[in-house]
């Protein structure tokens, strides 16, 4: 795609010198220059504002781009030549249309008559919008978005999502069955290293997992994460717990993410109150408000359990994941 129509894909009256340099890829500032200057004398932009970019010879920093009137008989032609798949009779009846959709439409129009068998093999979103356009995140554009669906193209491209990149350790591949999800990087080192050790999954207080889980706080619960990270890879969607800080935030990620469905690892909680006899706990460094839905998480515990995490909580203070360090969680772990 040239520069003119990259910078007509924008749908701004005017553009920056900054976003012209992006878009024209020269290196060079006298190259630059006269581009620029080019694109003035064909009367296609035209300086805006009187500050300059204090270099020699001086440009503008913001141009009026001065679009090209419609040209409806040659429109007509352009359309004519699209063929029975690209809605030809719709921008017959919509020249204007065509006319604001012709910028991406001509470059899929051409890659499908040139490439056809590429659309055969799946890619990523990212990959078919480079492909396509040369602009890995066109398929994001909402003209581009609008002008597939009055083609009838959204689900002809043939592209999959790619779902949220978590760190892994999964001991049997795409067959792992049940997966613990921690909050915290060091925890999730720690129980990979008990995998790694003892080369097989294990059951750590008494649940047995073959499959952890970084969910870089609170990573994990937004929108789709977990289920995209479910949907991919697995011959059948594992089994979900979840593990996290004794804290309105830790508690917060597990209700956003249990109707998934996700459970709660409540023995690992319950280790956390028996290691917090042993010392004094710490006050959380910031202020923190209870979710609204707070309720659900207590009733996964014992009404004696439930009462010791509302005093903790109540008296401002949290627990770590890491309370349970590595000596704890191996004195935990059994091989299976």
């Amino acid at each position: 795609m040239d520069t003119i129509a990259k910078i007509l894909q924008k749908q701004a009256a005017t553009i920056t010198l900054n976003e012209l340099a992006e878009l024209s890829h020269t290196s060079d500032y006298g190259e630059f220059v006269a581009k620029i200057n080019g694109f003035i004398s064909s009367g296609f932009l035209r300086p805006y504002g009187k500050e300059t970019n204090g270099m020699f010879p001086p440009l503008a920093n913001r141009y009026r781009i001065c679009r090209p009137a419609a040209d409806a008989d040659g429109a007509r032609e352009e359309i004519l030549r699209l063929g029975p798949d690209f809605n030809p009779s719709g921008y017959l009846a919509n020249i204007s249309l065509y006319n604001k959709h012709r910028v991406f439409l001509q470059p899929l129009h051409d890659y499908v008559r040139k490439k056809s068998g590429e659309l055969k093999l799946s890619m990523s979103k990212n990959e078919r919008a480079y492909a396509i356009w040369g602009n890995e995140k066109q398929l994001d554009d909402a003209v581009c978005k609008s002008m597939l669906r009055y083609i009838g193209w959204e689900s002809k491209l043939n592209y999959y999502t790619t779902p949220e990149p978590f760190l892994d350790y999964l001991c049997n591949g795409a067959d792992t069955k049940s997966i613990l999800i921690l909050e915290n990087k060091d925890i999730w080192f720690s129980i990979r290293k008990l995998f790694m050790e003892n080369k097989a999954a294990c059951l750590l207080y008494d649940q047995w997992f073959d499959g952890i889980l970084y969910g870089e706080g609170k990573k994990i619960a937004r929108a789709g994460a977990l289920r995209n990270y479910a949907e991919e890879g697995f011959n059948k969607h594992p089994s979900f717990f979840y593990w996290g800080d004794l804290d309105y935030e830790g508690i917060g990620i597990y209700l956003l993410i249990s109707s998934f469905p996700v459970r709660l690892f409540v023995p690992a909680y319950m280790a956390m109150l028996a290691y917090a006899q042993e010392q004094a706990l710490t006050q959380c460094k910031t202020a923190q408000t209870a979710p609204g839905a707070i309720n659900e998480f207590f009733k996964c515990f014992s009404a004696a359990g439930a009462a010791e995490i509302i005093a903790i909580l109540k008296s401002g203070k949290y627990i770590p994941q890491e309370i349970c360090n590595y000596p704890r969680l191996k004195a935990a772990h059994r091989n299976c």
